[in-house]
């Protein structure tokens, strides 16, 4: 009897501790993996702030879907096909309608790339795109004024890809520690309970 309340208070005891270890998260903060894509925002004359995010694992998604899973707000007009018209509210609705097709001084270029290479325009919308591993994707809005060349001040390089901001990562981390305390402690607690116990039953043993 000893020796078994002994060994199952030695495991518990063990598991408690495993799991008190906190556990490395699903997300990790940098891009820098070929599945993760550099999302590049540039707002040229809008007010917007240029930004550089990652959307993590976003290899196979659309390029809709990894914009919009980054955190980015985005408008289509209402003709089809659709057009993405407004990108974190600019610009603004004096500027750019977003009605059944654009009629603004500019529009969003949906560029693409791989590393090192140059930015090209891609060859379908947002809405059909699908990402490939070691993407590079560029938005910026571009002045109908400025013609058909434009220019994405990052490049598609491991400078942007390292600069690329995850976002909300720092909430969902501190989200889940609070779960992890609150399942461990009565497995600590039990664990604690059982060795008394056992401390007991071999103390009253050896009473002669």
């Amino acid at each position: 009897m000893k020796s078994w309340f002994a060994r199952l208070a030695a495991l518990l005891l063990l598991a408690a501790a495993v799991a008190v270890v906190p556990t490395a998260a699903t997300a990790h903060e940098s891009c820098e993996s070929d599945e993760d894509v550099p999302i590049v925002l540039e707002f040229g004359a809008l007010d917007g702030k240029d930004r550089i995010l990652c959307a993590q694992h976003a290899a196979g998604q659309t390029g809709l879907k990894a914009l919009t899973d980054a955190g980015v707000e985005v408008q289509d007009t209402a003709g089809s096909p659709p057009m993405v018209c407004r990108i974190d509210g600019q610009p603004t609705p004096a500027q750019e309608k977003c009605g059944n097709a654009l009629n603004g001084p500019g529009y969003w270029a949906f560029m693409v790339a791989k590393e090192g290479q140059d930015w090209d325009y891609a060859s379908v919308g947002l809405q059909e795109y699908e990402l490939a591993a070691g993407d590079f994707v560029a938005l910026k809005y571009q002045q109908m004024s400025d013609g058909e060349k434009v220019e994405v001040n990052a490049a598609a390089d491991a400078q942007t890809r390292e600069a690329a901001v995850v976002a909300d990562h720092g909430e969902k981390a501190s989200d889940e520690s609070p779960t992890a305390v609150t399942t461990v402690l009565p497995i600590a607690i039990g664990a604690v309970f059982l060795v008394a116990v056992a401390a007991f039953v071999v103390a009253r043993r050896r009473r002669p």
